[in-house]
């Protein structure tokens, strides 16, 4: 049976690749093509943030299952915001030993729920070896020891000096775990000013090593990083050169098989991204003040944590880019109407949405007085077999009733289910809110990205990625990123894991 490479470039625009790919450039990714399939819109998580993605496509499900909702939010069990690193400023606040605990530890054996298994525990389950480089979600059925690099455990007090973590049977993870290097250490671009092996060489020299040595595990995530800060500050259509630099990434590791064709023929290879970016403008008037426009009320920050007096903070803002949760915490029924009214005013929020009881939920376009009412199982079916009833104006996501009995969707792939999703990927009660195409939010601890490339949203745009597959069947007509799990189970022949 052939085993399973699966690469990650993060933020791939299905645009700019389309382009390369005409142009004649990326060998390694023309290759796979010539060989395999290319589908150019798979619909990605909302928000379309990195951890949110991920877990999605290593277990197969939305937010409101695996429950990692975004890279800033409040978790309610614990009374505080997390954050897993969104700026350095955030970073210095919380502090480093917080951040890389969350990072490192918490998103996978906390935040990530034990119900949802990852593709590493299934297959492991089924007499499989496992590996991932780099790859944010990792949890698997073994233990490594993190070996923190000086530099970052003076900064920890050397608290996370030696911390166990679970994963595949393989597991690298910068420099913080990783096998023994191969060859010259200056082979492996290390250290703070190349993120300390979080980055697109260092994943693709140590998977070039595994072939290299024997130990490819039977299915491997790779994951290459550096895209997605080159499309932040240069714009996502600009971002050919960091795209064809994660080409000649994977070139190296199809090199060591001896040809090309050896390569396709003891494997397959899939190549996609997390999720997209859009440009964003360069005036402030494109970034949407959330601290400003919910002044009125008291807001928790980064660093507090929430408290049964009456000085308790009423509301949390955590903002995504190009998307925000408002969680509120205390007074629900009074502040919602509020935060609601306020965020409504403004046209630059595309959707605000909330659950309004169980199994109903309230969705407004911010500018107009357009509000759409949506409730699970209905006389509506979309093309994914999800059924829906709504009242009101379905412009709000740019869906249209088609035939009698269908829906479809416009500009905002796969809108209810990806809302609904959010606001209920924890408990809690909280606002979604999400962008209209060229603005990005900006609270405490937000990175902002004026003139440059950003994601988050609702937006086609932003949740659209392409992928290449080659060998092995992926004949979906609507494919999304949690398709590629029963899709890999399906070539090992698990399907009853499912």
């Amino acid at each position: 049976m052939k085993k399973v490479i699966l690469f990650v470039v993060d933020s791939l625009h299905p645009a700019v690749l389309g382009r390369i790919l005409s142009e004649g450039n990326a060998p390694a990714f023309r290759f796979l093509l010539k060989y395999g399939t290319y589908i150019d819109r798979v619909i990605s998580s909302f928000p379309t943030m990195t951890p949110v993605a991920m877990s999605s496509m290593i277990t197969g499900t939305w937010p409101d299952q695996h429950r990692v909702p975004g890279f800033i939010w409040y978790n309610e069990e614990i009374g505080k915001i997390v954050d897993y690193g969104a700026t350095w400023q955030s970073v210095l606040k919380i502090g480093l030993e917080k951040v890389l605990r969350n990072l490192l530890l918490r998103l996978n054996e906390e935040h990530l729920s034990k119900e949802t298994q990852t593709l590493y525990e299934v297959l492991e389950a089924g007499g499989y070896s496992t590996g991932n480089i780099n790859f944010f979600m990792h949890r698997g059925t073994n233990q490594s020891q993190a070996n923190v690099p000086v530099s970052l455990a003076l900064g920890t007090g050397f608290r996370l000096h030696r911390e166990t973590v679970s994963g595949p049977k393989h597991l690298t993870l910068g420099q913080l775990i990783h096998p023994p290097f191969s060859g010259k250490l200056t082979a492996y671009p290390r250290g703070p000013w190349h993120r300390f092996g979080f980055n697109d060489s260092f994943s693709g020299r140590i998977a070039a090593q595994l072939v290299r040595e024997g130990q490819q595990p039977d299915f491997m995530v790779v994951y290459f990083p550096d895209n997605d800060k080159y499309s932040h500050q240069h714009g996502p259509l600009r971002s050919s050169f960091s795209i064809e630099h994660a080409d000649q990434q994977v070139a190296s590791v199809l090199d060591e098989f001896g040809s090309w064709e050896k390569a396709l023929a003891e494997n397959v290879i899939i190549v996609t991204g997390d999720h997209a970016q859009s440009t964003v403008g360069l005036g402030r008037e494109y970034l949407i003040n959330l601290d400003r426009a919910l002044k009125p009320f008291r807001r928790i920050k980064f660093t507090e944590q929430a408290r049964e007096d009456h000085h308790q903070p009423e509301i949390a803002i955590c903002p995504n880019e190009r998307m925000a949760f408002i969680y509120l915490l205390q007074r629900e029924e009074e502040i919602l109407p509020e935060v609601v009214g306020i965020l409504a005013k403004d046209p630059r929020n595309a959707q605000i949405a909330w659950q309004v009881a169980e199994n109903r939920y309230s969705i407004v376009q911010g500018g107009t007085e357009k509000q759409l009412l949506v409730s699970r199982i209905g006389p509506y079916c979309d093309v994914y077999g999800q059924t829906w009833s709504v009242e009101g104006d379905l412009s709000v996501v740019d869906a249209r009733v088609t035939g009698e009995e269908s829906i479809e969707f416009g500009k905002f792939p796969d809108a209810f289910n990806r809302l609904i999703s959010a606001l209920e990927a924890r408990s809690g009660r909280r606002v979604v809110v999400s962008a209209a195409f060229g603005y990005e939010y900006y609270a405490a601890g937000a990175p902002i990205h004026p003139g440059g490339g950003s994601h988050g949203s609702l937006e086609e745009e932003d949740s659209t990625v392409p992928m290449i597959v080659t060998g092995m069947p992926f004949n979906l007509a609507q494919p999304r990123i949690i398709d590629l799990y029963p899709e890999i189970l399906r070539h090992f022949g698990l399907e009853k894991g499912l």
